[in-house]
């Protein structure tokens, strides 16, 4: 394969942790695994419990690639 050939064979997956209040949500962070994204979500959503500030839940989205032009 020549350079540049073989990019769109593996697509690149990830995942990002938002914090969700009422009806907005804020990036957190991203990981490169589902099983990462949702380890920090589990435990920013302990630490919410034990020191609540309002109504706050952190949750895993894939994180949405932006349209190619073609």
């Amino acid at each position: 394969m020549g350079e540049g050939q073989g990019e769109n064979l593996v697509e690149e997956v990830g995942y990002k942790v938002v914090a969700v209040v009422f009806f907005r949500e804020r990036e957190i962070a991203r990981f490169a695994t589902r099983e990462q994204a949702e380890w920090r979500a589990q435990e920013l959503n302990e630490w919410a419990e034990k020191n609540p500030r309002g109504y706050v839940q952190y949750l895993v989205r894939p994180i949405e690639k932006p349209p190619r032009d073609e």
